[in-house]
C-alpha cells in the first residue's frame, strides 16, 4: 500500500486575532484534558495558518487472511483494542460458503500492536478441527459473526462478566430476509475475557434498520451513555430499509446497554452526502471527549481497473464495480459529525488490487504502538487473492495540525479556565521555526508575566513539552481565571495542547 506525503487541506481560518473579542458566557474548563485541531471547537480566531491533514505512514503488512476459515471476504470489519499489556483484534472470516453459512469471528493478539499472532484457541470446530483462532462458530446464532464489533468496557463498577461488550448480527441479503420473513436486528453479547462470549436474552436491537455494515458500539464519556453507530440509507424510513440511495450513519444511545433510544440519522454538515460505508466511531484515547470516526468512503459507480487487471488479481466479480478509500470525521457527542476535511485520509495507493470495490477499510480502533506513535489498521485487497491487513502510523495526536509556513501565523482559543499546573504542547518546527504562547485576558490584553515578550520560543519536535514563562511562571498562577491562549507559529505544526496536574 502506497500512501502519499502530507498536504495542506483547508483555506485560512480567517479573522485576525487583533480584532475585538466577543464575550463568552461560560469559559471552557481545561482540567486533565487535551485538545486537538481536527475540528474548530477550541479556536476562536486565527490568521496566517491553515488546518493541515496528516497522511499516515505505511508500516507494512500485519498478516494475510490466508487460513481456510478466513477466505476471500475476511477482514471486512476489524476491531482493535489496547487492553493493558495485550492488544486484541477481532475480525470476520468468510470462506465463501452460500448465504454466509460459514461466517466466523476470528481473534488475533499482540504484545506491541505491531507483531501479531493468531492463537490456536481450541474453542470451535472448523472442518473437523479445533486447531484455529475462532471465538464464534459457523452458523452462529443470529449471524452475529457477520458484523461483530467489540467494546472494552473497563470502567469502575462494570461487572467482570461484562468487561467486554459487543453487538452484531441480523444481516444477510435482502432476498434472504424477504424469503424467510425475518427481520434484521443487532444482538448484544458480553464476555469476561474477550474470548468466551454469551449472547444476552431479549429481542434484537433496531429491528428493521438496514444494519448492513459494521455497526459499532462505544461508550461516550461526555454523555455518560453507550451508543451504537449504525447503517441507514437516504431512502430509508425507520423500520423500512430500502438499501437504496446513499449510505448514512445513525446513532442510538443507552444508559445501561439494555434500554435503547430510537436511532437518529447523524448529520455531517454537508449538503451532498457521500457513501460512508463503515464509520469506526470511537473516543480518541488521549482526548476521550473527541470521537474519531474513520469511515471508508465508497464510490459505487466508479471503476478504475480493467477487466484484465481484475482477472490478474483474482478479484471476485462482485467487487469489479466501485472504488473506496478512507476519510476522517469527528464528533463531540450528539447526532452530528464535523467533517473538517473532505479529502482522502488514506488513498488506495499504488497497489492496484486496492482499486477494487471494497478495500482500504479502516479498523475500529486507533491504538498507541510506541512512545510517540499510534497505529491504524486497514483491510486491503478485499475480495482478491492479495487480501491482507496492513498497518499505518501517525505521531500521537497527529491526525491534523495548525500549520504555519515561513511567515508567522496566529491562533486564539476560546475562553478557558486552566485548572492545573502544567500546560503541554505537541508540536514540530523547522530549524528556523518556532512556537510561542501568550495568555490574554477577556479584554484581549496580555496577562502580565504571560505576554509574548515573556514567552519562551519553542523549537524542536516534541509530543508533550511543558510550557513555562520567564521567571518560572506556569499556568498554576492563572487558576480560576478566564483566559485565552494565543499560539504564534512560524514554519511549524501544532498538533495539540493539554492542561494537567502533574
Amino acid at each position: 500500500m502506497k500512501i502519499l506525503p502530507a498536504r495542506s487541506a483547508s483555506a485560512l481560518l480567517g479573522l485576525s486575532v487583533f480584532a475585538a473579542l466577543p464575550l463568552f458566557a461560560a469559559p471552557l474548563t481545561m482540567e486533565n484534558r487535551r485538545e486537538l485541531f481536527l475540528d474548530d471547537f477550541i479556536l476562536e480566531k486565527s490568521t496566517g495558518l491553515d488546518h493541515r491533514l496528516a497522511t499516515p505512514t505505511p508500516a507494512g503488512e500485519v498478516f494475510k487472511f490466508d487460513q481456510p476459515w478466513e477466505g476471500r471476504f475476511s477482514g471486512a470489519f476489524v476491531t482493535v483494542i489496547h487492553d493493558g499489556p495485550l492488544y486484541r483484534m477481532y475480525y470476520r472470516g468468510d470462506d465463501e460458503s452460500p448465504a454466509g453459512s460459514h461466517e466466523v469471528t476470528c481473534y488475533a493478539e499482540s504484545d506491541d500492536g505491531i507483531h501479531w499472532r493468531k492463537p490456536k484457541l481450541g474453542l470451535f470446530e472448523f472442518a473437523g478441527s479445533k486447531d484455529n483462532n475462532l471465538i464464534l462458530p459457523t452458523k452462529s446464532p443470529d449471524r452475529v459473526s457477520h458484523n461483530f464489533s467489540v467494546l472494552l468496557d473497563d470502567r469502575p463498577g462494570v461487572p467482570a462478566a461484562e468487561r467486554y461488550k459487543a453487538v452484531g448480527g441480523g444481516v444477510g441479503t435482502a432476498a434472504e430476509h424477504k424469503a424467510s420473513n425475518t427481520v434484521r436486528a443487532l444482538q448484544r453479547l458480553v464476555s469476561a475475557d474477550g474470548l468466551h462470549w454469551n449472547q444476552l436474552p431479549g429481542p434484537g436491537l433496531f429491528s428493521g434498520w438496514a444494519l448492513d455494515t459494521q455497526n459499532v458500539l462505544a461508550w461516550i464519556p461526555a454523555e455518560n451513555c453507550y451508543a451504537v453507530y449504525l447503517r441507514t440509507w437516504t431512502n430509508d424510513t425507520p423500520g423500512k430499509p430500502t438499501y437504496k440511495g446513499t449510505r448514512l450513519i445513525a446513532r442510538a444511545t443507552s444508559p445501561d446497554f439494555v434500554h435503547w433510544s430510537e436511532p437518529v440519522v447523524m448529520s455531517t454538515g454537508r449538503d451532498q452526502p457521500e457513501n460512508l460505508y463503515t464509520n469506526a466511531t470511537h473516543p480518541y484515547f488521549r482526548a476521550p471527549q473527541l470521537m474519531i470516526s474513520l469511515p471508508f468512503r465508497f464510490s459505487p459507480d466508479r471503476r478504475v481497473l480493467s477487466d484484465a487487471e481484475m482477472r490478474e488479481f483474482d478479484i471476485h466479480s462482485t467487487m469489479w464495480k466501485g472504488v473506496s478509500d478512507a476519510v476522517i470525521m469527528t464528533s463531540r457527542g450528539g447526532t452530528s459529525y464535523q467533517r473538517k476535511f473532505m479529502e482522502s485520509f488514506v488513498r488506495p495507493g499504488m497497489d492496484r488490487s486496492n482499486w477494487a470495490a471494497r478495500s482500504n477499510i479502516p479498523a475500529l480502533g486507533v491504538v498507541q504502538t510506541g512512545p510517540a506513535e499510534m497505529s491504524i489498521y486497514l483491510s486491503c485487497g478485499y475480495g482478491a487473492k492479495t487480501r491482507r491487513l496492513e498497518r499505518a502510523t501517525l505521531r500521537l495526536d497527529g491526525f491534523a495540525s495548525l500549520h504555519a509556513g515561513y511567515e508567522p501565523g496566529f491562533a486564539l482559543t476560546v475562553p478557558l479556565v486552566l485548572q492545573g499546573n502544567t500546560l503541554t504542547v505537541n508540536f514540530a518546527t523547522s530549524s528556523v521555526g518556532y512556537l510561542k504562547i501568550a495568555v490574554l485576558d477577556d479584554a484581549g490584553q496580555e496577562v502580565p508575566g504571560f505576554g509574548e515578550a515573556d514567552a519562551e520560543e519553542l523549537a524542536g519536535d516534541l509530543i508533550d513539552r511543558p510550557v513555562t514563562w520567564k521567571g518560572g511562571k506556569s499556568i498554576a498562577d492563572l487558576a480560576g481565571k478566564s483566559v485565552r491562549l494565543k499560539f504564534t507559529l512560524r514554519d511549524a505544526d501544532l498538533y495539540s495542547f493539554g492542561v494537567f496536574s502533574r
